[in-house]
């Protein structure tokens, strides 16, 4: 056997491979890179300039929330580094272990003491330093098993219903345990990129389509079931029947994109971030962005955000092609949990879409995001330098 065939062997084998190797992995792929490096520093100047009147509100610093946002972009690209630096394999060997500290944090949010309430949700844990939401790595958590999960199942999964049951039985239970937070937005993205990564995985179309007839009832009565979500839906249906109640944040929204035009009003001087747009620096940061840099902003910002999931799944298109399933599937659940939430975050403040918690990755004001996210782009970096590895091995680039 060649030298280059013996370490591409170790290398699938999991095993160890000598310092000098790692050092040869490929500089990982470069637009995502690009992309990553973009939304923070759109992220840094839009909270800087969003959340001015917040602080002046609050009686805080007149950077307070900026400082605050760099802090966590400068502490995310540590624990980022150091996902990246683990690999792989350390996901899929403790993919359990991941899954069930996660839903040990969803339990602790109701622990007097630690867990956190805020606007009537119970999402946080108070780690002293920041109220962290256990959400945001839930949703990794839940990734990771499930692409493990197929990974592990891949033979039975088109003669079989029994791993699908499985799957969707610990689905269930995180969705569970965001409805009774509650989080719909979360438990929404959650349950749609589970069906998205069994896609996929090769589960046939038909398989699906059942699920989602099962699955659609129940959604419909956690829409309904609570009166504040039928609110929200009847809404956003026509915001401005309810402007000076529910429809109020929908409606300055709206007012938003409307005073900033085609090139908007320039940095810095948005009018409705002056507490007419609730959550200016956070959920509804769009808004703002298109009110000081117009239509022609916004467009940029979603162009950026559709690179970053395409080349999401160009990395889980490559994997494929190395015979890398988990690191595969994984890549195609974190560009679709991205695309997604991005989705629904731009839905919403645009009015397509009823009012959900969920911010716009890496733009929005929040820690526990901004980590989440940063980790998630780590192990994406991580996926691509092994698979272009294995594939210089093999002499494919």
């Amino acid at each position: 056997m060649s030298p280059r065939n013996s370490a591409l062997e170790r290398f699938r084998q999991h095993q160890k491979i000598p310092e000098k190797r790692w050092q040869r992995l490929a500089f990982p792929d470069v637009g995502l890179l690009l992309c990553w490096l973009a939304l923070i520093v759109i992220g840094m100047v839009m909270v800087t300039s969003s959340s001015l009147s917040e602080a002046h509100v609050e009686r805080l610093s007149t950077h307070h929330f900026a400082i605050r946002q760099g802090i966590f972009y400068v502490g995310s690209s540590i624990f980022a580094y150091i996902a990246f630096m683990l690999g792989t394999n350390f996901y899929r060997e403790k993919a359990k272990f991941i899954l069930g500290l996660a839903f040990l944090g969803l339990l602790l949010v109701y622990a007097p003491g630690i867990g956190v309430v805020v606007n009537g949700s119970r999402r946080w844990l108070n780690l002293g330093v920041i109220n962290l939401q256990v959400g945001e790595f839930a949703k990794l958590a839940v990734f990771i098993f499930t692409a493990a999960y197929l990974q592990h199942h891949t033979q039975r999964l088109d003669h079989s219903w029994q791993p699908i049951i499985g799957l969707l039985a610990v689905t269930a239970c995180f969705a569970l345990m965001f409805y009774l937070q509650p989080d719909f937005g979360t438990m929404v993205v959650i349950v749609a990129t589970v069906l998205g990564m069994l896609f996929l995985s090769g589960v046939s179309i038909w398989r699906l389509l059942l699920l989602g007839v099962l699955i659609a009832p129940a959604m419909v009565w956690v829409l309904i079931s609570e009166s504040y979500r039928l609110r929200r839906l009847t809404t956003f249906i026509n915001p401005w029947e309810y402007q000076y109640d529910e429809g109020y944040q929908l409606v300055n929204s709206l007012i938003s994109f409307g005073r900033g035009g085609l090139f908007g009003v320039g940095l810095g001087e948005s009018v409705q971030k002056h507490q007419y747009l609730p959550e200016a620096h956070t959920d509804f940061i769009f808004s703002i962005i298109a009110e000081e840099t117009g239509l022609v902003g916004a467009l940029i910002v979603m162009a950026i955000l559709m690179i970053l999931v395409w080349r999401a799944f160009a990395i889980g298109y490559l994997a494929d092609r190395m015979r890398k399933r988990f690191s595969s599937l994984l890549a195609y659940g974190i560009g679709l949990w991205l695309g997604l939430q991005s989705l629904i975050n731009i839905g919403v403040t645009t009015g397509a879409l009823p009012t959900k918690g969920l911010t716009l990755p890496l733009i929005s004001y929040g820690g526990s995001s901004i980590l989440m996210t940063s980790i998630a782009l780590a192990i994406l970096a991580r996926i691509d330098a092994e698979s272009r590895f294995i594939a210089r091995l093999e002499g494919k680039i």
